[in-house]
């Protein structure tokens, strides 16, 4: 074997090693989500100023939540979250936990009162948001709950929910009208705690399908791919990072 062939192959093995070293493109495609890349956050809880809270176009912010006290079962709102923030150069939408669909008149009464409380100290209130884990099969029930709540709610505000990835499974089409005819938005929820859902993106490619207005739900730091695109989707409204504490 001459020594020129030797030589060759030599470096044929170096140039395969190099690439074997190589993270694939489905590895490399996942970064961490760094909230200084959006404008739109979650804050659920007492969160230091940072400067990307400065420029944030929208901010949710958790008010209370509604669940049935366990000694006069009855159903009650419990206060949760931040004071209120006087923050006039963000568009603040109030979100509220909930835990049932049996509502009383009091619970919405106790939410717009502290909707009006927010808006007098010089916000401008958006609407609220109903953060609520409904299994996909129970979805019509909270449709039809979200029906009876938009006829109710001032029609100055406006109506945001979250969801859950599995939601995107819809299948029943009195369902989508009555979220259609009702709520403004859907943010879809990609995390579970502080870690982003494995299979997210499988999740998201049907989300199209529902023709619901939408946006979806970061968790900061965690896994993202950004050559994700759903710009040429008609529905797609932006991105929301759920801020941690830490």
């Amino acid at each position: 074997m001459s020594k020129r062939l030797i030589r060759f192959l030599w470096l044929s093995l170096c140039c395969l090693s190099i690439i074997a070293c190589q993270p694939s493109q489905s590895a490399s495609s996942n970064h961490h989500v760094n909230a200084n890349d959006y404008d739109a956050f979650w804050i659920w809880g007492d969160i230091k100023s940072a400067p990307y809270l400065a420029k944030a176009k929208d901010i949710y912010i958790l008010q209370g939540e509604v669940r049935v006290d366990k000694k006069t079962r009855q159903s009650t709102l419990i206060p949760q979250g931040t004071g209120i923030l006087k923050l006039p150069h963000q568009k603040v939408w109030l979100v509220f936990r909930n835990h049932h669909l049996n509502w009383q008149a009091h619970e919405l009464d106790q939410i717009l009162k502290r909707v009006r409380q927010w808006e007098n100290s010089g916000n401008d209130i958006q609407g609220i948001q109903i953060d609520f884990d409904a299994r996909t099969r129970n979805l019509n029930e909270y449709a039809l709950f979200l029906q009876k709540l938009r006829k109710k709610l001032p029609k100055q505000y406006q109506l945001s929910i979250t969801s859950l990835m599995d939601w995107t499974n819809i299948q029943n089409q009195n369902t989508l009208r009555l979220f259609r005819e009702n709520i403004d938005e859907m943010v879809i929820q990609t995390y579970q705690g502080s870690t982003t859902i494995a299979n997210y993106q499988q999740y998201l490619k049907k989300v199209s399908a529902l023709k619901l207005p939408y946006k979806i739900g970061l968790v900061q730091h965690g896994e993202w791919n950004p050559n994700l695109n759903f710009k040429a989707d008609s529905n797609f409204k932006g991105y929301v990072v759920f801020l941690l504490r830490n």
